[in-house]
Parts: structure tokens; sequence; C-alpha cells
């Protein structure tokens, strides 16, 4: 059995499918259940969130968790669909403090928004960014230029009427 089926058996509502994903164990979550899901994982012992991310697919956004369990040397993926009008699902961070950074940088690149989270903010684009670089309708062909303005915090502009220039 693996730990999705094991997840499956535990928590046999929140379960939508289990599976693999590139030979790792994958169970797909539904939204409303994401923490409950993520409690009985923790119970499981994988003690590691190493990574979450994005993925827009035009119709629906799927967030990815990926879970290590430093003790039986083995991963777990959780997915969780969520509606791409509005994509948001809750945050992980009362369960795992490294969550923080890592929903930070989904929401930047993505734009998931975590409920729950203490400080959602961009961590790799300056707040004045437009869009998010790793969603089907992020436009890139507007440049975007990002300087520094005398008080120290970043200007962006779309047209560089902004940039210093350097003597």
């Amino acid at each position: 059995m693996t730990s999705a089926d094991e997840l499956k058996q535990k928590l046999p509502a929140a379960v939508v499918s289990t599976g693999m994903q590139l030979n790792k164990p994958m169970a797909v979550i539904k939204k409303e259940e994401l923490l409950n899901a993520a409690r009985i994982v923790m119970e499981m012992g994988f003690d590691h969130l190493s990574v979450i991310t994005g993925t827009d697919y035009t119709d629906r956004f799927e967030v990815v968790y990926n879970f290590f369990s430093y003790e039986k040397k083995q991963n777990l993926v959780l997915k969780v669909i969520t509606d791409h009008d509005a994509p948001e699902v809750d945050s992980l961070t009362s369960l795992w403090k490294g969550a923080e950074w890592l929903e930070r940088e989904t929401y930047d690149l993505v734009g998931i928004k975590f409920t729950g989270h203490p400080n959602l903010v961009r961590i790799l684009l300056p707040d004045g960014w437009v869009g998010h670089p790793l969603r089907k309708d992020y436009d890139m062909n507007t440049e975007q230029f990002v300087t520094m303005g005398e008080d120290g915090n970043d200007i962006v502009s779309t047209d560089g009427k902004n940039l210093l220039r350097r003597k």
C-alpha cells in the first residue's frame, strides 16, 4: 500500500483519487479538506514540505505539494484543484513553517492565494510588478523595467522612463 492509499484509507472523504507522479505516490485532495489531509500527512511521518508549486491549465489551477519523510525515506505528492477565476487554497503555514516562503513564491509567480497566510506578499518580484509570470495569460510582450528610487524602493515601469542614468 502506498502512502497515498494510506491517506485515502485514513481520510476517504478528502481524497478524490490516488496514483503516481514521477514514481512518487500522489493523492488529489478536495480543496476544502487540504488542512485535514495535511495534518494526517504530518501524523503519517512526512516531516518535510519541500516544494509547493502551481500549474495553470487554462480551465483550472493545480496546487502541488511535495512531502518527504526522513524516517521512512519516502515521498508523497498532494494535489489540489482550484478554480481558474479565483485560485485560492488554505495556507499550510500553521503546520509547516517553511510553507510561508513556498506559498509566497507560488503566489508571486502563479497568482494562487493562500488563505490564512501571515504575510502573502511578493517574494521574488517587486510589489508594482504587473501579472504573474507562470500563468498562461501573462503578457510576455509588455516589458517591465525595475529601478531603484532615491528612497531605495523599487520602481516598476513599462516605458523605461524611470531608469536612472548611472555615471
